[in-house]
């Protein structure tokens, strides 16, 4: 028999939510730089995207282990 997955802390998902908004800053940045080609930018600018989307989906997470724990 399989047990329940944890809840993460919401407090952690916050860590987390930050960190990935700091990645997707980062790649969105290097995305802009001089001297790379078009497709290295394209990427660069899809994995700053995949950040925040991850971002948001752990902020959506983080609400719901909140209202979860009142």
């Amino acid at each position: 028999m399989l047990s329940s997955p944890s809840i993460v802390p919401a407090d952690r998902l916050d860590c987390n939510i930050a960190e990935c908004r700091e990645h997707a800053d980062l790649y969105k940045r290097l995305s802009g730089a001089s001297g790379i080609s078009k497709d290295r930018s394209d990427v660069l600018k899809n994995i700053a995207r995949t950040y925040v989307g991850l971002a948001g989906q752990l902020d959506r997470l983080a609400s719901l282990t909140r209202n979860e724990q009142r």
